[in-house]
Formats: C-alpha cells, sequence, structure tokens
C-alpha cells in the first residue's frame, strides 16, 4: 500500500496521506514522501496550488510515529533515519514557495500540527481535533512560536503546550487556527474549491503574496515592512497581470460584480 499519492487538476496538485490505521502518524517513508511532494509544487511548472490532507476518512496527522522512534533508540540509534538525514517533511524545511491549503480531519497532532501551521490556510472538518502533546511523551517542539506566528492568542497556545488542552474544529476557528469549519465530507471539495479560486487569479500577485508572507515581513515595523514588501513581492506597477486585471474590468458585461 503507497503511503502517500499525488493527483493533479487544473494547476491544483492534491497530496494525500495514507496510513489510515495510524492516524497518519509521519514515519521516515511519509516523511520523504511529503518532501518531495514540496519538491514537486516548487518545480512543477503545471502546479499553482497545493493542497495537503489524508486519505477520506482518517486523520490529517497524528504526529510522529512514536512506535519508529522508540525501535531507533532500541537500536543504540540516535533517532530515525529522517532525523540524521534532515528530509523531515515540513514545509518549512523544503519551501513550496506556493500557496498550500491544509485540509484537516481527526487528529491535527504534534508534528501534523507544525505541517498545517506551516501551510497558508487551514480548513477542517468538524470532526477535527488539535493538540501539542510533546511534553508529555518528552519531545521538544517549537509550538508556541508557530501557533503565535499563525495568530493563535498566547493564552491559548500555552494552554496547549503546557497542559495537553485539545481544540476541537469550532475552537479552532474561534482562536483563528483555521479559517474554516465544513462536515467531513466536504472537506477535500471546499479545500479543491479554495484552491481552484487561488489557482484562476493573477500568477503575479499571489506569487508574489507567498514570497512576502515567506519572507517573514509580517513580523517587521509597517514602516519598515512595507517598502520592502514592495520590493520583495514584485507585484506592484506595470505588471501584464496588472494590465491584463484593469482590461478586464473595463471590459466586464454590464451589471457583472466584481
Amino acid at each position: 500500500m503507497n503511503t502517500f499519492s499525488t493527483h493533479l487538476r487544473e494547476g491544483v496538485l492534491t497530496g494525500l496521506m495514507n496510513r489510515p490505521r495510524v492516524h497518519n502518524a509521519l514515519d521516515s517513508e511519509l516523511r520523504a514522501a511529503l518532501a518531495g511532494f514540496w519538491d514537486r509544487v516548487r518545480e512543477d511548472d503545471e502546479v499553482k496550488v497545493a493542497v495537503i490532507a489524508g486519505v477520506p476518512g482518517s486523520s490529517f496527522s497524528s504526529g510522529r510515529d512514536m512506535k519508529e522512534t522508540a525501535e531507533a533508540y532500541q537500536q543504540a540509534q540516535t533517532g530515525p533515519d529522517w532525523e540524521l538525514g534532515g528530509r523531515t517533511g515540513y514545509p518549512v524545511d523544503t519551501p513550496p514557495g506556493k500557496p498550500v491549503i491544509a485540509a484537516i480531519d481527526g487528529y491535527c497532532m504534534g508534528a501534523g500540527l507544525k505541517m498545517a501551521a506551516e501551510c497558508d490556510l487551514r480548513i477542517a472538518a468538524t470532526s477535527a481535533i488539535f493538540g501539542s502533546p510533546q511534553a508529555k511523551v518528552g519531545r521538544a517542539t517549537e509550538s508556541p512560536l508557530y501557533l503565535r506566528r499563525i495568530g493563535v492568542p498566547a493564552a491559548v497556545a500555552l494552554d496547549m503546550v503546557f497542559t495537553g488542552r485539545r481544540l476541537d474544529a469550532q475552537e479552532a476557528l474561534h482562536y483563528g487556527l483555521v479559517s474554516r469549519v465544513v462536515g467531513p465530507n466536504s472537506l477535500l471539495d471546499e479545500a479543491y474549491a479554495m484552491a481552484s479560486i487561488i489557482a484562476a487569479f493573477s500568477p503575479t500577485v499571489v506569487a508574489g503574496l507567498k514570497r512576502g508572507l515567506d519572507s517573514g515581513l509580517g513580523d517587521l515595523p509597517s514602516a519598515v515592512a512595507s517598502p520592502l514588501w514592495k520590493s520583495v513581492t514584485a507585484m506592484y506597477g506595470d505588471t501584464p497581470d496588472a494590465r491584463k486585471g484593469a482590461e478586464a474590468f473595463v471590459n466586464r458585461p454590464r451589471g457583472q460584480e466584481d
């Protein structure tokens, strides 16, 4: 059984993790497949947007495969192969360079939560559960950093990290961890619809937004960030997309909304 599969349709590359019996726990094989997925998103010109999810009916990811980790320690290794080789499977370590949507069902925990947080957009099924249980099992974690970076309030992020508090989908929506909550049967369709909208928009502006966000300019004071944003994103001025957009606006059918 393949632990990971991909499907490309109209500029949207969907990657599905397929270890449902262990809630898509991230072992070396799955991490390597994810790293390859991010490479393809970045390098394939046909790909405009990516969606990452578990196969329908499965969790997004319960996090690190602790069984593999325990076996590595028993064999006197310092850690699984992915730790030694650096192919973590996290987007931040293999930057995709294009917008990524995480479609989350079931467990989104630990390393799975980190992967989701490093995506640009996150939507959840009503059955999704979010948590950061690393302190319980002795694993290091960057949860306070990436949860705060995506806007989760400090009090909530630290509650999750220090006490293992879990959030359901509605709480995740309330605290800004996700932007939408849908029924489980609609999750992938909703993610694809979102991705299709982005894929149809101006490639100059979408690519510029991604560059600006990945550069971390949002963490700088606005007086510093604004001029840098203009130069880094390269989406201002007389671009081909700007010309096309203006022409399309002028020539749109009467009464048509923007």
